[in-house]
């Protein structure tokens, strides 16, 4: 089967072509990810034709479909999401979805414990989850995509962690993401990694990230990861720490 599969959370936009049957093995035929200037609308349908070029398939010969549906950027989830919910719903194409977060964790090396990708969301609040492999080298999530205080979040995940465990933290800019980690949890063993491959990388959906069917492809939503008007309310009358969605950053 031939598989495109693309992202446009945050500024970079990615996709990748692979040919395979089995979630874990796959030939990665061709993949790309940039950084540009104009927005993710006006560069994402050229850069799908330019990787089929590269790979020399048709755009008839896809048999499935898979987007990174976030969390992040709302413009960039929703020019992605539309585009594969359109393509799908007029070839009648299987649609998967993957996490973003994911695709960034799949930056890490299966040698580290747990990996944790981090998307700065504004006044020390960020788009993470906390992720390990498991025996086939799957990304599998122990705390799940969400949007959250970094504190709180680095509190949350003291319980699977231990003095002799081993974290690799993925994001772009996180410096204080960093610090806030190094305080918090002073006796793990930290990797960073915050260059060109902390980006949600869409070759990494081949036999590192696992993928959702979507049964109805009109249906499939961005995972914005903020909390509904009614937990909204909720947390304004208890204090609590779930945030309201005006602070989530745009990466456009």
């Amino acid at each position: 089967m031939k598989f495109i599969t693309f992202d446009s959370s945050t500024k970079a936009l990615s996709v990748a072509l692979a040919e395979g049957e089995q979630p874990t093995d796959f030939t990665i035929k061709a993949s790309t990810t940039t950084l540009g200037k104009r927005q993710h609308g006006q560069t994402l349908a050229p850069a799908v034709e330019n990787i089929l070029k590269q790979a020399d398939w048709k755009m008839s010969e896809i048999d499935a479909i898979i987007v990174g549906n976030g969390p992040g950027s709302y413009t960039g989830l929703r020019i992605g999401v539309t585009f594969a919910k359109v393509w799908a719903n007029a070839t009648k194409l299987p649609l998967y979805s993957v996490s973003s977060l994911a695709l960034m964790a799949g930056a890490a090396s299966e040698r580290t414990d747990f990996v944790l990708p981090i998307m700065d969301a504004r006044r020390q609040t960020a788009y993470t989850a906390l992720y390990q492999y498991d025996n086939q080298g799957v990304l599998e999530a122990v705390e799940h995509d969400q949007h959250i205080k970094f504190d709180v979040f680095l509190a949350k995940i003291k319980k699977h962690i231990n003095s002799n465990s081993t974290l690799t933290l993925v994001g772009t800019d996180i410096d204080e993401f960093v610090e806030m980690a190094i305080r918090q949890l002073p006796t793990t063993k930290l990797t960073v990694i915050d260059d060109w491959n902390a980006y949600p990388h869409a070759v990494h959906t081949f036999g590192k990230v696992p993928w959702t069917q979507i049964e109805e492809p009109t249906l499939l939503a961005p995972n914005y990861a903020h909390a509904t008007l009614a937990e909204q309310e909720w947390a304004e009358k208890s204090d609590s720490d779930t945030l309201n969605p005006d602070e989530l950053i745009d990466f456009k």
